[in-house]
């Protein structure tokens, strides 16, 4: 039970009669459905699956066409988010956040989007209240101190004494890794390092270049209201072992993990509200610092290095296969491979120099791609870098030719190149045709723009290039890439396509 009488919002029986218009059992016993606190820490604790009660009248789900259809509740969670709200109160003088669900999974599933989550009315009202709770501590955290940190409580029992790290590889805390560097999220000083301070088995192992399990790795709600999908409150999902949840050990792992979570909050959260500090941080105006390959496969990119150095918000590094082999991308944002040979590119830089770049993306840099640095990092050759799920297509007729094509952007290519324009001209000289490589190691890319029209030169058959992709954007490890098969910067007025990349992929 929490320790003091709170405000909270709730669904209970009387409401749920209101629409039944005959629910006389719960008129007489209202029920607790969703549980809302009010907070003073930018910490919000979401427990979606734990609760016990019935939805009295309504129909269980039957999942037909839901994928992962799941109604097991996961045990003891909310009574664990309780104390566990009860113990940072003890540590830091104030209460977090909290939001909890009442009613039985089987019921409702607030852990994904609406469409499977519940099948009635009844249902629909709890979900909804759910969502409105969060969604109003996320908007009351931002406003009072910036920026903040959900954990979504679960629970599992594949590791009985472990907890599973869920930001679907990072990206649900973008900004916590933007803000203060991968460290915070996978480092001795991220929540999972204090974690594993208290003893705790993590998975992933801190520091570990290991993608998150996919059973495990973040659902609905982290994707929802984390950084991911834009702003400054940063979600991670707990998965907690069924004997870190037992009725025995269930207030020593509710300590531990509040001393974990305060260790974690002084170093990365704010401790003053934003109306209440002294000053407001100054704008950041130091400048991305950008690295161009120029060795052994480079092209000359002249208007590329021309295009970068117009840019004040850019500081231009030339770089050799050597350099990137010692250790010199540690001092980047993003790297570009230019046009010139993929192949050229992959062996100039030997396996040393492209496990280096794989190291630089995996643990939060960007990488750009240009026509032969999008070959290079496809995962379709023996010196590929493999940080895109991209296959070629064609590969036996990759010289068809130099010339104007018509491309078609995606809304994400609008979005992320700011583009007004849906379809572009734009200068193609022989780059990939991108089709997705089904990689399961790799994450699906985006397709930013596909070929509307085509170049078929040189022997090679019409008809293959329209409707391949000629932009796409990927994520390996907790770096993001972006690819062009054709040349923007070779491109009267779409050379900003190449600055636009260079602040969509710059996550450091």
């Amino acid at each position: 039970m929490l320790t003091r009488t709170r405000l909270a919002v709730v669904v209970c029986g009387l409401i749920l009669a209101s629409l039944t218009g005959h629910n006389a059992q719960a008129q007489a016993q209202p029920n607790r459905l969703v549980t809302s606190e009010p907070g003073d820490l930018p910490i919000i604790l979401s427990a979606p699956h734990g609760g016990r009660e019935a939805i009295v009248d309504a129909p269980v789900r039957l999942g037909k066409g839901v994928a992962r259809f799941v109604t097991s509740t996961d045990a003891r969670t909310d009574l664990l988010t309780e104390k566990l709200a009860d113990s940072l109160e003890q540590k830091l003088g104030k209460r977090p956040y909290v939001v909890i669900a009442r009613v039985q999974r089987k019921y409702v599933d607030a852990n994904r989007p609406a469409t499977g989550a519940y099948e009635s009315e009844l249902g629909k009202v709890a979900y909804d209240t759910y969502h409105r709770a969060l969604a109003d501590a996320r908007e009351k955290v931002v406003q009072r101190w910036g920026r903040g940190l959900l954990l979504d409580i679960h629970g599992q029992v594949a590791e009985p004494k472990a907890i599973f790290r869920g930001t679907q590889n990072g990206k649900t805390a973008e900004h916590l890794v933007q803000r203060f560097g991968p460290a915070a999220l996978l480092g001795e000083t991220s929540l999972f390092g204090q974690l594993a301070k208290q003893g705790f088995p993590v998975i992933p192992a801190i520091d570990s270049s290991d993608r998150e399990h996919a059973a495990y790795n973040g659902g609905y709600i982290v994707a929802t209201y984390g950084s991911g999908s834009g702003g400054t409150l940063d979600a991670i999902q707990l998965e907690l072992g069924s004997e870190l949840r037992s009725s025995q050990a269930m207030a020593t792992t509710a300590d531990k993990l509040a001393t974990a979570v305060t260790a974690f909050a002084t170093k990365y959260l704010p401790q003053e509200e934003q109306a209440a500090a002294a000053q407001h941080q100054p704008p950041r105006t130091a400048k991305v610092r950008v690295g161009v390959y120029t060795d052994e496969g480079a092209g000359k990119s002249v208007a590329l290095k021309s295009a970068l150095q117009k840019s004040e918000d850019v500081a231009v590094k030339e770089l050799t296969a050597e350099e990137i082999r010692s250790g010199a991308l540690a001092e980047l944002d993003v790297l570009i491979h230019p046009g010139g040979s993929g192949g050229a590119q992959g062996r100039c830089l030997e396996e040393a120099g492209r496990e280096e770049i794989r190291k630089f993306v995996r643990e939060g840099g960007g990488y750009i791609g240009i026509c032969a640095g999008a070959y290079l990092a496809s995962a379709d050759y023996e010196w590929s870098l493999n940080i895109l799920d991209a296959k070629v297509l064609d590969r036996k007729h990759w010289a068809r030719g130099r010339g104007m094509v018509e491309i078609e952007l995606s809304d994400v290519g609008q979005q992320v190149l700011k583009s007004t324009a849906k379809q572009r001209a734009i200068y193609y000289a022989q780059g990939p045709l991108l089709a997705p490589g089904n990689r399961p190691d790799i994450t699906d890319y985006q397709t930013m723009a596909t070929f509307k029209t085509e170049i078929a030169k040189n022997g090679a058959p019409q008809g293959v290039m329209p409707g391949t992709t000629a932009i796409a954007r990927g994520e390996y490890g907790l770096g993001r890439v972006v690819c062009f098969s054709p040349h923007p910067e070779l491109t009267k007025g779409l050379a900003t396509f190449v600055l636009e990349a260079i602040t969509d992929v710059k996550r450091k």
